[in-house]
C-alpha cells in the first residue's frame, strides 16, 4: 500500500513540475500575423516584431514597458502616420499584464495628441482604441474594424 501511495505521489509531483515549466503566453508574432489577416479597411501598415535584430529598440516605439519582461511582440502601424495600429505583446510573466497595459494606455494618450495634427476622425479613432488581455498576452487595436481584430485575438490566444 505504501508503494502505491509513493508511486501516485511521485506521478502527481511530476505532473506539477511539468505544469510549472510551461508557459501560458502565446507567440505574439504568430497571433499578430493571424489578427492582421482579419484586418480590413486598414491603410498600408509597417510591421516590427520581436524576431528582428533591433527588437528592443523597436519595441520602445510602442511603449516604455521593460522589454526584459516581454516574451515576444508584434506591432504594426500605419505607414502614412495616421492612427491605425495593431499590437500583440506576450509577457514572460502574466503578473506584469497590468503594468504593460498601463504603459500602452500612456502610448494611446500620446498618439491622441499626435493625431490633433491630422483630422478629427483620426483623434476619435485613437480615443476608441481597444486594449484587451488574455493569459499574459495583450492586444491593442486602433482603427476601423478594431472590434473584429479583438475577436480574432481572443480566438487565437489560448
Amino acid at each position: 500500500m505504501k508503494r502505491f501511495f509513493t508511486v501516485v505521489l511521485t506521478a502527481v509531483l511530476a505532473i506539477c513540475l511539468m505544469a510549472c515549466g510551461s508557459s501560458n503566453t502565446a507567440d505574439a508574432v504568430s497571433v499578430g500575423k493571424k489578427v492582421m489577416n482579419e484586418a480590413s479597411g486598414f491603410p498600408e501598415m509597417k510591421t516590427i516584431t520581436s524576431s528582428e535584430k533591433d527588437a528592443e529598440i523597436n519595441f520602445s516605439t510602442l511603449c516604455d514597458f521593460d522589454y526584459g519582461k516581454v516574451s515576444s511582440f508584434y506591432y504594426a502601424y500605419a505607414a502614412d502616420g495616421t492612427a491605425p495600429e495593431v499590437a500583440v505583446v506576450s509577457l514572460k510573466n502574466a503578473d506584469d499584464t497590468a503594468d504593460l497595459m498601463s504603459s500602452i494606455k500612456a502610448h494611446a494618450k500620446t498618439r491622441e495628441g499626435t493625431m490633433q495634427e491630422y483630422t478629427p476622425d483620426q483623434v476619435a479613432m485613437v480615443q476608441s482604441y481597444i486594449l484587451v488581455q488574455k493569459n499574459g498576452t495583450v492586444g491593442f487595436f486602433i482603427g476601423k474594424g478594431a472590434a473584429a481584430l479583438e475577436k480574432s485575438f481572443k480566438a487565437e490566444v489560448k
